[in-house]
Formats: structure tokens, sequence, C-alpha cells
């Protein structure tokens, strides 16, 4: 699956819980979320730095100019968030469904720490058909 086919397949496969999802398939859709979140960090700190310190009754301008500007591109940020939350579960269980595991081992992903640990180790782990047969070459 190439890069720009995982991510319409992760928008349109958004609530699909019972297929398979290949490696490339998540790894392209992780990666696609760090650009587009990278993307939202940049633009935090454009305008950031770009504002010129303001002082006394200009504080006014600096709340308007600056961080009017900062919270409604976090408030993006977040419902990208939120949008995704979703898409990504039905991914990780397909995933997981694609090497051999119980969906139901989603739920090790609450585990602090060590949960995440394991999640990402399951999603490393090679396509498997259900009699255990290997499909990464």
């Amino acid at each position: 699956m190439g890069f720009s086919e995982a991510y319409k397949s992760f928008w349109r496969n958004y609530v699909n819980f019972k297929d398979r999802a290949p490696r490339s398939a998540y790894w392209y859709v992780v990666l696609w979320n760090a650009i587009i979140v990278a993307l939202f960090h940049i633009f935090i700190l454009i305008l950031v730095f770009t504002t010129e310190p303001f002082t006394g009754k200009d504080l006014e301008l600096f709340f308007y100019f600056t961080v009017v500007p900062i919270l409604f591109v976090l408030l993006l940020m977040g419902l990208y968030g939120l949008a995704c939350f979703i898409p990504m579960l039905s991914l990780m269980v397909r995933r997981l469904r694609d090497s051999n595991k119980s969906p139901w081992f989603i739920l090790l992903g609450l585990i602090p720490f060590v949960g995440s640990i394991i999640m990402l180790v399951f999603m490393c782990l090679p396509s498997e058909d259900s009699f255990g047969t290997n499909y990464d070459f």
C-alpha cells in the first residue's frame, strides 16, 4: 500500500473493525499524522516568533494578533486529534488482526508506559494468516 493510498484508506475505513491492515498502511498513516501535527506546531512557532514584543497599552494588540491565532491553531489541532481517534483505533484493531492477535489486545495500550511499548511491538510484527504463515518478506 502506497503513502497516499494508505491515508485515503485510513479515512475510508474509519469504522471498519473487521478486516486486516498491513504494516505499511499503519506506519504511513502514523507518518501522515506526524507531518500534519508538525505543520500545526510550525505554524504556532511562526506566530510566536514573528510577532514583535508589545508593551504598555499595546497589550490588547498582542492578545488579538498573537494569543487568539495561537488558540485557534491549538483548537484546530485538538479537533484533528479528536477526528483521528476512532479511525486510528480502527486501524490498530485491523493491524492486530493482520498480525494474528486478538483485537482485545488494544486494551493493553491503557497500561501506562508499558502498554504503549507493547502496542508498538505489536504494530511492528509481520503480517500472518490464521495458520501462522508470514506474508512479509
